[in-house]
């Protein structure tokens, strides 16, 4: 069996500091808004401009980088245990779903996990199939997403009146069974929309993460050519662009939400522009022996852990069921890095000693 490839633990370890603050800093615009809030207190020059830098640098990036994480760890397990991993595949899918039900239903609105299931699930014997076949199936799912972007840009309502009522959000205080009815209606009706817009999107990045495990991208010397040209054609200008479209959303998240939410669900389109640049640069950077970056690799493993532990602690501090907590946008992102940060320590520590956390001792379980 072929080792772990630690970039892609590191890249994953690094995705998940985009969710941390993205999820924490906007708990308390969800459902209508988000996934971010206006910046708070909205006279503050520094809660300004960290929307700004979280709106260009991590918003849609972290999970589009998990979903092509996940098409590139397909790839790896494929190629260790051949059809075995059919099986094995199939059955941690339906796991992963049932946590992803439990973990939207009970906890979180924002789940990811259950639409990275059903595309687990949807793409269970893509890794058998030929690479010009897998070729051809991503230009369709690229040219479907963008269609369905578009689509949802133009029947999109948006209104311009920025002084619309505030609606029941997740961080309303109510009890506890009412609170959990709430956010599973939210959860539900998220899934639809997911379902409906998003499916094709999460396939094609995951599908984009397949072929390059295929084709071992993140390892294989012959390819760093490659890596190190378009980090140079894109990186500097996918970061422009995000940079520019992030200030504007921090800008409307204040005057116009209803336009701002419909930018944010266009991220798909243009978060990975950044990403194109961004990751093959922390690869090489990651094969030169960069070690900040290897600092991350074991806390890469314990992703799934590290994912539910930010939405307790969202629900625990931010809910209406739990504390209520009215954190600004500053001290909401520096919870977000620290308990990042402390998952990097407990996670080197529970590496060192060889143990799993239950959820990915369940999820690997035969």
């Amino acid at each position: 069996m072929r080792p772990r490839e630690q970039a892609v633990d590191a890249l994953r370890a690094l995705a998940l500091l985009s969710v941390f603050c993205v999820n924490l800093s906007g708990y308390a615009s969800l459902p209508d808004g988000g996934p971010l809030a206006p910046a708070s207190p909205a006279d503050s020059g520094l809660a300004q401009a960290l929307t700004v830098l979280i709106a260009a640098l991590l918003q849609g990036k972290g999970y589009a980088l998990l979903a092509f994480l996940f098409g590139y760890s397909q790839a790896l397990s494929w190629q260790a245990r051949g059809e075995d991993a059919l099986l094995t595949r199939r059955r941690r899918m339906v796991r992963l779903l049932a946590m992803g039900l439990a973990h939207g239903l009970l906890i979180y609105m924002g789940d990811i996990l259950t639409t990275y299931a059903l595309c687990g699930l949807i793409m269970l014997r893509w890794p058998s199939l030929r690479l010009s076949v897998l070729l051809r199936r991503w230009h369709w799912l690229l040219a479907t997403s963008l269609v369905l972007l578009l689509g949802l840009a133009w029947a999109f309502p948006v209104s311009s009146d920025p002084l619309q009522e505030v609606s029941v959000s997740l961080a309303t205080a109510m009890p506890a069974l009412q609170w959990v009815a709430f956010n599973a209606a939210q959860f539900s009706t998220a899934q639809f929309s997911v379902a409906l817009f998003g499916l094709p999107m999460f396939l094609c990045l995951m599908l984009g993460g397949l072929i390059a495990g295929r084709l071992r991208l993140f390892s294989h010397r012959r390819w760093r050519g490659l890596l190190r040209n378009t980090a140079k054609r894109w990186l500097l200008a996918g970061l422009l662009i995000n940079l520019l479209l992030g200030a504007w959303q921090a800008y409307l998240l204040s005057h116009a939400p209803d336009a701002a939410l419909l930018l944010a669900s266009l991220s798909a389109a243009y978060a990975p522009l950044l990403l194109l640049g961004l990751v093959p640069w922390l690869v090489l950077r990651f094969q030169g022996g960069q070690a900040g970056l290897l600092r991350l690799v074991p806390a890469g493993r314990y992703s799934l852990s590290m994912y539910l532990s930010s939405s307790l602690l969202g629900l625990l501090l931010f809910s209406g069921a739990g504390l209520s907590w009215q954190l600004g946008t500053a001290a909401a992102t520096l919870l977000a890095f620290v308990w990042w940060s402390l998952w990097l320590v407990v996670a080197t520590s529970l590496q060192s000693r060889g143990r799993r956390l239950p959820p990915e001792a369940w999820l690997a379980a035969r």
